[in-house]
């Protein structure tokens, strides 16, 4: 299946959540799944049309912060293709990342996005473990 991973976290440059999507992918990959990572900051020019499904992979803008990072939802608005797309919801740590999570569902879900699955996510072992458990289907 033909895979978009769009991330992107406070910073244009992240370590964390770069190496997380990495991960996420290298899961999906071994699976037989082709995916194409995509940074919310420099990727603006993407489309997702061709894709089966898109995964969306961001962190909280604080600690206790409830907030995503503005980039996020700028992507999903004005990149083609997101609308209609079946799509996972990604939040990496925070002490509020449940309620992280619940912010970035909701901006996924006004571009018109179908979640299957959200997850909080804090190391890379993780990430990796559950891109190769992900279950991707068809729409």
């Amino acid at each position: 299946m033909n895979t978009a991973i769009i991330y992107g976290a406070k910073s244009a440059q992240s370590e964390k959540l770069n190496s997380i999507a990495k991960a996420v992918s290298k899961g999906l990959e071994e699976q037989g799944h082709m995916v194409n990572l995509f940074n919310a900051y420099t990727d603006t020019d993407a489309r997702l049309t061709i894709y089966d499904f898109v995964i969306v992979i961001t962190e909280p803008m604080g600690v206790l912060s409830s907030k995503i990072p503005e980039q996020i939802r700028k992507f999903l608005r004005e990149v083609p293709g997101a609308s209609g797309k079946r799509c996972i919801a990604i939040i990496s740590g925070g002490l509020r990342a449940n309620a992280a999570l619940q912010t970035l569902m909701k901006t996924m879900e006004i571009e018109g996005m179908f979640l299957t699955l959200s997850e909080v996510v804090k190391k890379d072992s993780d990430a990796y473990l559950r891109g190769k458990h992900f279950k991707l289907e068809r729409s």
